[in-house]
């Protein structure tokens, strides 16, 4: 079963919560935080490793944290151990999906307006669809049809070798939740209701998710 962690990432504002998390995760990571300028991007990431630690523990594999490799294009793994994972972090959340089956996961934070170049991610159907709805509802399925379509990518491991625009989750004038890709069939699951204002999608090819997130709390990481 796919699990998914989150994190508002504003705790490490708090700097004993900040040196506790970065104690806790890779050393490639800390060292990249330990460059950003921007204490938001640090936080961000900072919270990406922290998940992942927790996942990684919840499997029995938290001393595998510095043993990650990377595929062709980019997306880590640990080699030859049924552990999967993807983060994700947008505005101030963080979140990671886990599993002993390929996943990915995405976030993105619905903002006010669309991008300006939205047509880059929308096929013709998923443009048809979003033209007949109003405003507000448009642009909230426009973030959830852009993370839907992350967490696939992401899933995929090809990165923007697979591209957006031909993936279509308008399928017969609805929006479906799963669809074939290369002959395999894939699964998606949204979280709607847990963060007001963001988008959030799973995707694998079991399609059994978990019914909640969890949240790993300021309080959680003080009392582990």
């Amino acid at each position: 079963m796919a699990k998914l962690l989150y994190m508002d990432v504003t705790i490490f504002e708090e700097e004993a919560l900040f040196q506790k998390g970065m104690s806790m995760i890779s050393v490639e990571r800390g060292e990249k935080i330990q460059k950003y300028k921007n204490p938001m991007t640090a936080r961000l990431s900072l919270g990406a490793g922290v998940l992942l630690r927790i996942a990684l523990d919840e499997f029995g594999l938290g001393d595998k944290i510095d043993q990650m490799e990377t595929g062709a294009y980019g997306k880590p793994y640990l080699k030859d151990i049924a552990f999967h994972f993807s983060l994700s972090h947008s505005g101030h959340y963080a979140i990671c999906a886990f599993s002993n089956a390929p996943i990915g996961a995405d976030l993105q934070q619905i903002k006010e307006k669309l991008p300006v170049r939205t047509t880059r991610i929308l096929s013709a159907a998923e443009k048809a669809y979003l033209d007949k709805l109003a405003e507000t509802e448009r642009i909230e399925t426009f973030y959830r049809l852009w993370a839907r379509k992350e967490s696939l990518i992401k899933w995929d491991g090809r990165g923007l070798n697979l591209p957006m625009e031909q993936l279509s989750f308008v399928q017969d004038r609805i929006l479906a939740d799963a669809m074939i890709l290369e002959g395999k069939r894939l699964y998606f699951r949204e979280y709607q209701d847990l963060l007001p204002q963001y988008a959030i999608c799973l995707c694998d090819e079991i399609g059994i998710f978990s019914e909640k997130m969890v949240e790993i709390t300021a309080k959680s990481l003080k009392n582990p």
